[in-house]
């Protein structure tokens, strides 16, 4: 395999960026239905809905690259039981009552894993356990509270008695836990619903109680609070999801939510045991609304939006950037990114290099905009001399600075970290500040004095600096400028750590570099994937991520195609028979 990242070992630092990966051609579809899919995974990266096992590498949504040689490593033992993020919890308990709840809200919260709220190793510890039971209570009560929800999730005239019941039993159950309920399964809860008048309190009818009860129990079922599969069967060594599964893999990846009436009947009639079908259903899933909050979600985790409410305390200087501008902030990169990939449907490139964005009327001033304009955010288009993309927004660049100058360093590490995957240590303990500006001193030249040392010159100045300095033209909250204390700004760089290290004289060119880098293409479709799978890439992943980045060079490739095409790989349709 053939390195396209450039590894630079530096004493005590690698500032290595990660290799892409070389992709690699055809595929595998999963099985449907709990039947064996086709003869087996035989080949590596992105599957080809049109020709299936041993085709090459094609369009999903708008198409993955073309095939090039790959040996595809094993995929990684992961859960069988993947347990709902909490707001999966709160999109399922809407699905299933249509009622506008968020009992999630009041849920402890969970640790990041892979960098998002949605890792493989979720776990429900006592606390968790208290807040699903008294969840299960109060959602079961409001239902029966309200009659058109009632009636809608009973689905059978109660004047029946036990054939409505059962009826209720059989259709709710499958709608809770994504798969028709086992005959004993149906036995069991229809025990607890005629228990009902004995266990629920109140003045409702014995039916209303039974099935407040049941729906109580249903929403503390491990059925419900995970995503169980428990395929066993093999098929050129990997297990094959069944319909059902490939259903909840599809929809809680696309959506945040459960299937819907369309996915659970695809997986009845066992047709998700191939690859075109899956791709078909992820195509319409992709142009739900639920989409778009699954990409803005994607965005504001990767992003860090949630820090901007600690990051924007700022010097007197700066009057209008308080932490209440967070909103603004987190608004504006969210609209962006609904424009760019919804409304213009590009891709990578787009996102690195647009030069638009949403502002009000604090942040226009901040950019230099004229126009009139109130508290709500509007589309301004930006001088492309000096803005282009997510990493000149005022959020990212004001959140990563001091509070009365700017910060190379915390800069450059994210955009190393974050968009190129790169990987650079912690920084030591008892680190100095950096010191105050000396007269006529610019904030590079202090940065590049403060960084001199043995032990930081390998990192900052191999890898970080000359990343971060790109981005000079910007001050503390992110207003560009020529000159700093006098002095004319350098905001040359490099793409330190990346295949060529391709240079740059100022952020316009730097976010051209990372569009066409590599590395980050290849970074951008790995955080998609921890995203999507909850758990950090692995070499079985490879050739799929290799295919994925070559696709990204492309602007008309498609965030939501990668989306579609990330269902096709190996490990969106099949799962490690070491799986436990």
């Amino acid at each position: 395999m053939a390195p396209l990242g450039l590894a630079l070992l530096l004493g005590a630092c690698t500032g290595a960026i990660s290799d892409p990966g070389i992709s690699g051609t055809g595929g595998d579809p999963g099985g449907a239905g709990g039947s064996p899919g086709p003869t087996g995974p035989t080949d590596p990266g992105i599957i080809d809905p049109g020709t299936g096992p041993g085709g090459a590498a094609g369009p999903g949504g708008g198409g993955a690259g073309g095939p090039v040689a790959c040996t595809p490593g094993e995929l990684p033992a992961e859960t069988r039981l993947t347990r709902l993020t909490h707001g999966q919890y709160d999109n399922s308990v809407r699905a299933l009552t249509g009622l506008d709840l968020h009992p999630a809200a009041d849920f402890p919260a969970d640790q990041n894993q892979a960098g998002f709220d949605r890792g493989i190793d979720l776990k429900v510890g006592d606390a968790l356990g208290k807040s699903y039971r008294t969840a299960a209570e109060s959602i079961a009560a409001a239902l029966v509270a309200n009659p058109s929800a009632y009636q809608k999730v009973v689905g059978c005239d109660p004047a029946t008695g036990d054939a409505c019941a059962a009826a209720f039993v059989t259709a709710f159950g499958q709608r809770v836990f994504r798969r028709p309920l086992a005959d004993a399964e149906k036995t069991s809860y229809l025990g607890l619903f005629g228990k009902g008048a004995t266990l629920v309190e109140g003045t409702g009818s014995a039916f209303q109680k039974g099935v407040q009860v049941t729906v109580e129990a249903f929403l503390q079922s491990p059925s419900f609070l995970y995503r169980p599969e428990l395929s066993t069967a093999q098929s050129g060594g990997l297990v094959v999801l069944n319909g059902y599964e490939l259903a909840s893999r599809l929809s809680y990846f696309i959506q945040n939510a459960p299937p819907d009436d369309t996915l659970l009947g695809a997986a009845a009639a066992g047709t998700l045991g191939a690859a075109d079908a899956v791709a078909a259903q992820a195509r319409r899933l992709v142009a739900t609304p639920a989409a778009h909050d699954t990409v803005r979600d994607f965005h504001h985790q990767w992003l860090n939006l949630d820090v901007y409410a600690n990051k924007l305390t700022k010097d007197a200087a700066y009057p209008t950037v308080t932490p209440a501008l967070a909103p603004v902030l987190t608004g504006e990169t969210e609209r962006f990114v609904e424009d760019v990939v919804f409304t213009q449907g590009k891709g990578f490139p787009s996102l690195m290099t647009a030069p638009f964005t949403y502002v009000n009327k604090t942040t226009a001033a901040l950019y230099g905009v004229s126009g009139t304009f109130d508290d709500s955010l509007k589309r301004a288009d930006l001088p492309p001399t000096q803005r282009a993309g997510l990493l000149t927004q005022l959020g990212f660049l004001a959140s990563n600075a001091y509070s009365n100058q700017s910060s190379p360093i915390h800069r450059g590490v994210f955009v190393v970290r974050r968009v190129l995957c790169g990987t650079i240590p912690d920084p030591p303990p008892n680190v100095p500040q950096l010191p105050a500006l000396g007269a006529a001193q610019t904030t590079r030249q202090a940065v590049d004095l403060h960084t001199a040392g043995a032990g930081c010159s390998n990192c900052h100045h191999g890898i970080i600096n000359p990343v971060g300095f790109g981005f000079e033209n910007y001050d503390a909250v992110g207003k560009f400028r020529t000159t700093e204390n006098g002095q004319t700004i350098d905001a040359t760089g490099i793409l330190a750590g990346t295949a060529g290290q391709p240079s740059f004289s100022n952020a316009i060119e730097e976010a051209a570099a990372i569009a066409a880098s590599p590395e980050a293409q290849a970074c951008y479709a790995k955080t998609w994937m921890r995203y999507a799978f909850g758990r950090v890439e692995s070499g079985g992943d490879a050739c799929a991520v290799g295919v994925l980045a070559q696709s990204l060079a492309r602007d008309d490739y498609k965030v939501t195609d990668l989306l579609v095409d990330l269902t096709r790989t190996r490990a969106f349709m099949y799962r490690s028979p070491a799986s436990n």
